[in-house]
């Protein structure tokens, strides 16, 4: 018994990265992290984080960099701290992600679906890439990449977005191949109508094409919902917890559908 304590108690905390984990799924990832006894490195682009995460800063169980992703410079900052304090990373979650231009094809501008593309896939390439080095430190590395419902099931006037959410449930499956030699597992989470404020964006978007009430709009879509409500950033957060931990061990180049089983309905 005694012996089974003090194993425990040297045991080190396990490492993780999130991303865009100001707000949202990102936040509440990285609070379950923290409350499941990870260390994290953080990144958004929103000042926030560093309110959010306030103590856990001084406790050093946190370092943050507010800035965007998609820059070189602030994925190079982010990675030397984490190296710095931790010397490992056990799992990173891919989860900073813009829901880009709102228009179809045949009118959709070119640098904006570049700029989409930057964020939501390029730069989830290079961070692993970046990555790579202190995650082949860990015994068990995770990576966890968010995609979305809209990945499979396509909207009109969404191609950014889907097109960016459908490459990162190849490239789950592309990492998984290439990563499974080094002991590293990759597996997509993919979230259906959650209650995030870029979702709540679309649904305001959404009422006022129609020129329905926003309430309307999101009656609509919880009956579309066989759960018949919608997903809170903590259910999807539940099931990182889960992707990055032991108990997926055998588990890599899935996609996990969060949705209430709309993805079946």
């Amino acid at each position: 018994m005694a012996e089974s304590a003090e194993k425990h108690k040297n045991e080190r905390r396990r490492v993780g990265l999130v991303t865009g984990a100001a707000s949202g799924i990102g936040l509440a990832t990285a609070k379950r992290l923290l409350a499941d006894g990870y260390s994290l490195g953080l990144c958004d682009l929103s000042d926030d984080l560093l309110r959010s995460f306030a103590q856990e800063i001084a406790d050093g169980l946190v370092v943050a960099v507010v800035g965007d992703i998609s820059d070189g410079r602030v994925r190079a900052q982010l990675l030397s701290e984490i190296e710095h304090r931790f010397g490992v990373l056990d799992a990173l979650v891919n989860n900073a992600a813009s829901g880009g231009e709102g228009a179809d094809v045949s009118d959709l501008s070119l640098t904006a679906l570049q700029r989409t593309l930057e964020i939501n896939v390029v730069a989830v390439v290079a961070l692993v890439q970046e990555a790579l080095a202190l995650l082949r430190r860990s015994e068990a590395g995770r990576i966890v990449n968010l995609g979305s419902l809209f990945g499979d099931e396509p909207v009109r006037g969404g191609a950014p977005y889907c097109v960016s959410k459908g490459a990162i449930h190849t490239l789950t499956r592309v990492l998984a191949i290439e990563l499974g030699p080094l002991g590293i597992t990759c597996n997509t989470i993919a979230p259906g109508y959650i209650l995030t404020p870029m979702h709540a964006e679309e649904v305001e978007f959404q009422a006022r094409e129609r020129g329905i009430t926003i309430e309307e709009r999101y009656r609509e879509l919880r009956a579309e919902v066989p759960l018949g409500r919608h997903g809170t950033p903590e259910d999807v957060a539940a099931t990182i917890a889960w992707a990055v931990g032991p108990d997926s061990a055998y588990v890599s180049g899935q996609k996990i559908s969060i949705s209430g089983g709309l993805s079946f309905a």
